[in-house]
């Protein structure tokens, strides 16, 4: 049987990422000390940023289609359950205990993805919270332990660069509010490795400009892409 190979998808990740910082530090470098380098720099980081979320998006899509692939016993088990609910609720517990469900050792990865999805879209979720209650249900332990193992920093960074992307994106009152909510969030303790990406009480206005301050780990954007493509690597 042909299993995905989940450490190429985390690999060609990296890479794309990487791809990317140096396209997007090549035109940094063309804008600066020109008349328009501001305007031109916020631009630049929000549509980088936007960019490196979706990657990082796509990756965690994959790697749970990749994961399930190589190893479905929880996925299988957990669809199962769903089952035998459905039918207790809706007939009785009798009627479950009496339903037998057989998956397939190995799901073609053709197949996987209807299953995971039959209209095709990728395997999202609203916050990092869930992703990890989906990954207990559906990923092997040997793969969920990644996703459980963020640490505090890891998940108030994905959620706040998935809030920005958002905002980005839809430019609502309420992606806006969530966005600054995320984004003052950041910074879970003392040592964390989110410091100079909070915002005090002012809220953003323009998230270019927020994005292109410099922080002692250099631009706030190059520290999401950084954290991102760190974070991604891990699962």
């Amino acid at each position: 049987m042909n299993k995905i190979n989940t450490k190429k998808i985390i690999s060609d990740y990296s890479g794309r990422i990487t791809a990317k910082r140096a396209s997007f530090d090549r035109l940094v470098a063309h804008v600066m000390g020109t008349p328009t380098e501001l305007s031109d720099l916020n631009f630049l980081c929000e549509n980088y940023l936007a960019s490196i979320y979706v990657e990082f998006e796509c990756l965690v899509s994959d790697l749970f289609h990749g994961y399930i692939n190589n190893s479905n016993k929880t996925y299988l088990s957990n669809i199962e359950s769903k089952i035998k609910n459905s039918i207790s609720n809706k007939y009785s517990p009798w009627h479950a205990t009496h339903t037998n469900f057989s998956g397939p050792k190995h799901i073609a990865s053709a197949q996987l993805s209807n299953l995971l999805d039959p209209t095709s879209w990728n395997v999202t979720f609203k916050d990092v919270a869930a992703m990890q209650v989906r990954a207990k249900e559906w990923l092997a332990p040997t793969h969920e332990k990644a996703f459980s193992a963020l640490s505090a920093s890891d998940v108030a960074l994905v959620d706040a660069a998935h809030a920005i992307r958002n905002c980005i994106a839809h430019n609502s009152a309420s992606s806006r509010k969530v966005m600054n909510n995320k984004v003052r969030a950041l910074v879970t303790g003392p040592t964390c490795t989110n410091s100079g990406l909070e915002i005090g009480t002012n809220n953003i206005n323009s998230i270019g400009k927020y994005l292109r301050v410099a922080t002692p780990g250099g631009m706030r954007i190059g520290v999401y892409s950084d954290r991102l493509k760190a974070i991604g690597a891990s699962l």
